[in-house]
């Protein structure tokens, strides 16, 4: 239902797996028999289509459900099954209007994904390299900053303007996140010139263009559409017009 972009069905088929599915009892035994436990993946995947369609409380109150009872059941290790869990986790958190649900966002990824896989090195899947935890770790301390200037802002723009991702990043997040991986990036970018603004106009203005280009690619990766001409991955690309629309405010003229 999901590869459809039948989100709304596929949130009735999640309510009935819940009721059936205990992490304490089937988690460990999924991870060992499939290497992964695609239920506790797909229940947190929900938590951000929860939040598209307006059902935030029941988002907020997942998000918390899959951080204290689904998570632990999660060995340390097992760092691609955590980013899967937690992206959208934290995509949903740092959607939230309040700074303290941002900051939540960013020590849940920064404690079991970025500074994991920091500590891995090249031993770990190139699905959650340290590229890719880079990139959603810049959005997630932007949104904490409150729009401040923070310790590490110019490594950040730094990478943003100089990263060369692999190609297969951006099929994979549209899978695993739904959004394509370019879209990640220009909001990453988005984010970082709203706060360089007011201190580097070139600064700002690099980042601006380079957050466009993403878009371009956006465009392109999300353009598939269904036999009666509706967009299939609704959510990604409402996601993509979201950035886009906030990118070309930010570079029209004052």
């Amino acid at each position: 239902m999901r590869r459809q972009g039948k989100y709304e069905d596929a949130l009735s088929v999640i309510d009935d797996m819940k009721s059936i599915y205990n992490p304490h009892l089937h988690s460990r035994v999924l991870m060992k028999e499939y290497v992964t436990d695609h239920c506790v993946e797909i229940i947190a995947a929900s938590t951000f289509w929860l939040h598209h369609y307006g059902r935030n409380d029941e988002a907020l109150q997942l998000c918390d459900q899959v951080v204290d009872t689904m998570l632990p059941e999660i060995e340390a290790i097992d760092l691609v099954t955590k980013s899967t869990i937690l992206t959208p986790i934290c995509r949903t958190l740092a959607k939230q209007r309040q700074s303290g649900a941002a900051k939540k966002a960013l020590e849940l990824y920064r404690t079991h994904v970025s500074d994991p896989v920091a500590l891995a090195g090249g031993k770990v899947h190139p699905s959650s390299s340290m590229s890719m935890c880079v990139s959603i770790m810049i959005i997630l301390k932007c949104c904490s900053s409150g729009g401040e200037v923070y310790d590490d802002l110019s490594t950040d723009i730094a990478h943003m303007l100089n990263r060369k991702d692999p190609v297969f990043f951006e099929t994979t997040c549209l899978a695993y996140f739904d959004a394509a991986w370019s879209t990640m990036c220009a909001e990453a970018c988005l984010c970082l010139a709203k706060i360089t603004g007011c201190n580097s106009q070139d600064e700002s203005s690099a980042l601006i263009k380079e957050g466009l280009k993403c878009l371009e690619a956006s465009a392109k990766t999300l353009k598939m559409k269904k036999e009666d001409g509706t967009i299939v991955n609704s959510i990604a690309h409402s996601y993509y017009s979201q950035i886009l629309s906030e990118l070309e405010n930010l570079s029209a003229p004052v």
